[in-house]
């Protein structure tokens, strides 16, 4: 979900972009180090002093909701300028997508089932507890990615979204195809309001996790590369006339606000109005931060988020298990409250999460890169 486009190996660099995913990933990684710190599985209640810490349980599953606007957005960057006249070719886009996502992602897989079955046979206290525990039917629906139907929560339980997003690109060339007819941004939005009535009917069953309404994210992802590239007469009267600052930053104040005055036991009925919000509020703030005069560009640009942002993707896969994990040590070393648990994890355990994920993309991530690019480049030679 972190990833870039891999439409092309030279691509123009949009700093911000990475900004945006770094600040998403740390979004969800303090919504876990929350998780495991105040358990609500077991009862634990944040104490009133860190009652803010609620509000990140929402922000972490709406930190994913801008994940796959921003991909929506990267993946769109490259055909958006000639108003998505190139088509785009499903077996050569999936394998791509497929050698740049699936080997870390199943070394990730990989790492957390070992910590699963090495670090907590017993429970701990923990809400990883109720995750480190698989059948064999969910470890085998993690290696066919569809863990966001069956076992969901077990393993990994961030994992859940890598399957939602390979899936959403499935659908990518068929949407090129669709934007490159007459009234195509028209069809595209209904396919984005069908998702999302389809995710409202399903609500309740087993496919609620697989968040089919994020399709209708990943177009408005589209929509505001297309805006941000294109020389259409409507696509540059929206670049210079609508406030999109103003829109990012009220949209996303209003879910915040909105979160803050609902009970948190009343929060899951509002998860899908709230991300509809999201969706346009990231995709404004895309389209905000093009201009390279912006007050919000500069401090998504800011070169420690940047840096992180570009391993976004290695801290994603990572942060839940060896949070856990660091967690547990800590707790058996120092017999740690729940509070200084959530001290732990944000100051030391941070600090050595970020070397592995350092570590990680290094060895991991950045020879699927590579792998992905170079597929790039033979299909090029191929064609000529």
């Amino acid at each position: 979900m972190l990833v870039d486009n891999g439409l092309q190996s030279v691509r123009p660099r949009y700093n911000y972009v990475e900004g945006l995913r770094a600040l998403a990933c740390l979004t969800v990684v303090l919504n876990h180090a929350a998780a495991e710190a105040f358990p609500v599985l077991y009862r634990v209640d944040i104490p009133p002093m860190l009652s803010f810490l609620k509000l990140w349980f929402a922000f972490g599953h709406h930190a994913v909701t801008a994940f796959i606007v921003v991909s929506g957005f990267c993946l769109g960057l490259p055909l958006a300028g000639t108003d998505f006249s190139k088509p785009v070719a499903f077996g050569q886009f999936m394998a791509r997508r497929i050698a740049r996502i699936l080997p870390p992602y199943y070394v990730a897989l990989v790492i957390s089932i070992l910590i699963c079955f090495t670090m907590f046979k017993y429970p701990n206290g923990m809400h990883f507890d109720f995750s480190a525990h698989p059948r064999l039917s969910d470890i085998l629906a993690h290696f066919l990615l569809i863990q966001n139907v069956f076992g969901t929560g077990q393993i990994n339980y961030s994992l859940w979204s890598i399957a939602t997003e390979l899936h959403i690109y499935m659908l990518f060339p068929l949407l090129v195809a669709l934007l490159r007819k007459r009234n195509g941004w028209i069809f595209a939005a209904l396919i984005g309001i069908a998702a999302y009535g389809i995710s409202f009917l399903v609500s309740d069953t087993r496919l609620d996790r697989a968040a089919i309404h994020f399709v209708g994210a990943f177009i408005c992802g589209m929509g505001a590369s297309w805006v941000t590239k294109s020389d259409h007469s409507v696509a540059m009267y929206l670049r210079s006339v609508v406030a999109w600052p103003f829109i990012a930053l009220g949209g996303l104040a209003c879910v915040a606000m909105w979160t803050n005055s609902v009970p948190f036991h009343q929060y899951q009925t509002l998860q899908l109005p709230q991300d509809a919000v999201v969706m346009v509020a990231i995709s404004a703030l895309l389209m905000a931060c093009a201009d390279v005069k912006s007050v919000l560009r500069r401090v998504l640009e800011w070169k420690p988020i940047v840096w992180v942002g570009e391993r976004s993707y290695s801290l994603y896969l990572l942060h839940v298990p060896v949070q856990a994990a660091l967690l547990k040590v800590a707790i058996s070393m120092f017999d740690l409250t729940h509070t200084e648990r959530l001290v732990f994890s944000l100051t030391f355990g941070f600090a050595i999460l970020l070397g592995m994920t350092w570590i990680f993309h290094r060895v991991v991530e950045v020879p699927a890169m590579v792998l992905s690019r170079g597929l790039g480049k033979q299909t090029r030679l191929a064609k000529a």
